[in-house]
């Protein structure tokens, strides 16, 4: 019997049709198992399993104290670093999504030392700060805190006295450039770092990849997978709930400056781009080694160089609209 008529017996034998019909029923069952685990995740992406901070700016040889926000929405309390500086004005930190304030240590002794008081929070369901269970609107409630820490800041005595600008991470990046509509102390700069995406959905279901290599096996296969990624991007937006992206500043008298990494395959640099260009006068600068949230290691000197640049005329030009800014280094190298 040679190897094709064995096959046509194996397949017609009685095992044969079993197998077949095991492997029709195992195809939808994969499918719920993908998408529960999908909607799961999607939900752990905005509420991550908290750990405590580790370092902490003193490991940088910084003073710092405590601030505590209680945010006006729903009193849930969020842990902040205070690190003064010569002063008189002072940048917010905002961290990336399964992250903490420990992961923005770099930044903050970088903005330190050039003489900026800095705040830096842990965001709510992330760090010391508290958590909450909801399901819906995470944009909102994101952005609302990151408004009720700038409200404590600019009453605050010791680094209230200036302007004001924020530094947001990837995920920050959203409630970075919408807080700038909401009604509350006047923010003279933005900058993001590694986002924000313009196209969110495409940029949930590219996270959802970078995830498959960490599933269970049987939720690698690809009726599994793509029941996986699916659940994951059509729930982690519906959580999300973003309006009107990207959102109008056409009359927010604000700079922003957009930082893209040039190996960055979780937000590529195309996609900060066309942020970018949807801001007359923004500053989009692509740090040609740089991953995700890492060009202030990778190109150090240069993204130290813009950084500081460009909140140094942020904050010496007070309230120039946005719309007249004028980029500090140009068109060259900006990657448009």
């Amino acid at each position: 019997m040679n190897d094709k008529e064995a096959m046509n017996v194996t397949e017609s034998g009685p095992g044969g049709p079993a197998r077949r019909a095991a492997r029709l029923l195992a195809a939808p069952v994969g499918a719920v198992r993908g998408a529960v685990h999908g909607v799961r995740h999607a939900y752990r992406l905005y509420h991550p399993p908290q750990s405590r901070v580790g370092r902490t700016p003193e490991n940088k040889g910084l003073s710092v104290r405590p601030m505590r926000v209680v945010t006006s929405r729903d009193r849930i309390p969020l842990a902040a670093w205070v690190v003064p500086g010569k002063g008189p004005h002072t940048v917010v930190v905002c961290h990336g999504v399964e992250r903490s304030r420990s992961s923005t240590l770099g930044h903050i002794e970088m903005l330190h030392r050039a003489g900026h008081h800095v705040v830096a929070y842990d965001m709510r369901n992330h760090g010391e700060s508290g958590g909450d269970r909801r399901i819906g609107r995470m944009a909102v409630r994101y952005t609302s805190d990151l408004l009720d820490v700038l409200r404590s800041v600019a009453a605050d005595p010791e680094v209230g006295g200036g302007r004001l600008a924020v530094l947001g991470f990837s995920f920050s990046a959203w409630p970075a450039l919408y807080v700038l509509r909401e009604a509350g102390p006047p923010v003279s700069a933005v900058i993001t770092d590694s986002g924000p995406m313009f196209d969110i959905p495409s940029g949930l279901g590219a996270f959802a990849d970078l995830r498959r290599g960490s599933l269970p096996e049987h939720l690698r296969a690809p009726v599994a997978f793509g029941a996986y990624r699916w659940a994951f991007r059509t729930a982690a937006l519906r959580m999300l709930g973003l309006k009107e992206w990207p959102p109008d500043l056409s009359h927010v008298p604000a700079r922003l400056m957009f930082v893209a990494g040039g190996e960055d395959f979780v937000v590529p640099q195309e996609q900060v781009g066309r942020v970018a260009r949807c801001f007359p006068g923004a500053e989009f600068w692509v740090a040609p080694h740089a991953m995700h949230m890492n060009a202030i290691r990778f190109d150090r000197q240069e993204y130290r160089t813009r950084v500081l640049e460009f909140l140094s005329a942020a904050f010496a030009a007070g309230d120039e609209p946005s719309g007249e800014v004028v980029p500090l280094h140009g068109t060259e190298g900006h990657g448009r």
